[in-house]
């Protein structure tokens, strides 16, 4: 958030009681709205516990339903992922056509928490595949709204850093999920750690509509009259496609997601399979550094994409460019580590460093799109990084490790080992749609100055 800096002149008049009233007002907004940031923070790591609870149990499920390794890559990626992917540009179109977005919001959080209890009543594949189905359908309104509602919270140079606090959710939630997973399943089984799983959030789906407001739309941004207020969806996706940069940021948001969540995805099973942890101690473990230094890098990239920001949006893509550069062989070398207890010390740094993109995506994701389009830009985001990061990264890493396992003589363990190993390659794509994402930013700057 940028501060205020006082001008060292004395007002000769002194603060008439309209003044202070005037004052209170504008301390009411700041207060209200970061309560409702810090409500769809809390949300969003209620909407990654619900998603993420089934990568620590899969080697239980695994077992009951005797299952193959992509076969557990689809119940995790692309069970979920597809029907998110599915309902994300519908819904997306809804909210920029003027829907309330907290009712949207709350309805959305009954509906997922209740289908993830519903996962643990399950009793075969088909039966927890659908389960998983309905998850993915009612959490692809959450993030549309959610990024449209910041957008008319907070104006453009303190976005980065207000996308920054609500994404610290994504790493809060993945250590409840599989920390509080781990435990539950390790002291009972998988079924009552999912059915658990769903009580929070239809908790919050009572008390958010109570709580929160609808701010204006655009409230905090300049008049835009690039585009019609109204516009279809085809005219929105040929507008945003025409900014080299935004297209830019999509692919490499969609990459980077590819090898984030194909390997995350997978590390319990890593852990449990070549170094003999228990669910508890993988689930805990993993928990506790996915929280913490996930949260330390995701607000790092918030903090300094706002800064930075100031020099000129490009600004803020350098730094993360650096820390997924460093992702891949950082998570090469934690594959090939040879205990588990180095393996865990050695994830903090790809963790952190591959936290810092995710504020600064979501940022250039609403800046560079007009208002009435907001929810559409944040939806063909959430589409790139779901349909080929959240749905295919889990999958092609369970493919990879069932034909790997075969080439090794059956050794399920080194065929994960060298699945994983494999999808870092796409750190490095990421890395590079990001960097032609920077150029071309700076390229519009130099233009808008040179026109100016």
């Amino acid at each position: 958030m940028s501060r205020q800096i006082a001008l060292p002149i004395e007002d000769p008049v002194p603060p008439t009681q309209a003044d202070t009233a005037m004052a209170r007002p504008a301390q009411a907004d700041r207060r209200r709205r970061t309560f409702m940031l810090l409500m769809l923070a809390f949300i969003y790591s209620l909407n990654y516990l619900d998603r993420q609870i089934v990568v620590i149990l899969q080697e239980p499920i695994k077992a009951d339903f005797q299952l193959a390794d992509w076969e557990l890559g689809l119940l995790t990626g692309g069970a979920f992922g597809l029907f998110y992917t599915a309902m994300g540009i519908p819904i997306a179109h809804l909210i920029d056509r003027g829907f309330n977005r907290v009712r949207l919001i709350a309805g959305f959080a009954a509906i997922w928490s209740l289908m993830t209890a519903l996962c643990g009543l399950t009793r075969n594949f088909n039966q927890f595949f659908a389960a998983r189905m309905g998850v993915g359908l009612a959490e692809a309104g959450f993030a549309p709204a959610a990024h449209s509602l910041i957008s008319d919270l907070y104006p453009p140079r303190e976005r980065s850093a207000a996308a920054g606090l609500f994404a610290v959710g994504v790493p809060v939630g993945i250590m409840a999920g599989l920390s509080i997973g781990g435990v539950v399943a390790q002291a009972t089984d998988w079924r009552t750690a999912l059915l658990l799983a769903g009580v929070p959030g239809l908790l919050v789906a009572i008390i958010f509509p109570l709580l929160a407001r609808e701010p204006i739309r655009g409230g905090m941004d300049q008049s835009d009259a690039t585009t019609p207020e109204r516009t279809s969806f085809l005219q929105s996706l040929r507008f945003l496609a025409r900014r080299r940069a935004f297209v830019h940021v999509i692919a490499g948001s969609a990459a980077i997601a590819f090898a984030q969540t194909g390997i995350a995805a997978w590390l319990p099973s890593f852990l449990i399979r070549n170094h003999g942890l228990n669910l508890a101690q993988a689930g805990l473990s993993l928990g506790l550094l996915t929280g913490i230094c996930g949260a330390i890098g995701t607000w790092a990239g918030g903090w300094q994409g706002t800064r930075l920001a100031r020099s000129g949006l490009h600004m803020m893509l350098w730094l993360p460019i650096a820390g997924v550069l460093l992702c891949a062989p950082l998570y090469m070398a934690v594959l090939n580590m040879p205990s588990g207890s180095g393996a865990l010390m050695l994830l903090v740094l790809p963790i952190i460093l591959g936290a810092l993109w995710t504020a600064p995506s979501i940022a250039l994701t609403q800046s560079l799109a007009p208002v009435a389009m907001r929810a559409r830009a944040s939806a063909v985001y959430i589409v790139a990084a779901n349909l080929v990061g959240v749905s295919m990264g889990p999958l092609v890493a369970g493919l990879l490790s069932d034909c790997f396992a075969e080439l090794r003589g059956g050794n399920a363990a080194q065929g994960l080992r060298d699945a994983l190993m494999s999808i870092t390659a796409f750190f490095l794509l990421g890395a590079l749609h990001w960097t032609l994402a920077a150029r071309a930013l700076r390229r519009e700057a130099d233009n808008q100055v040179g026109q100016g």
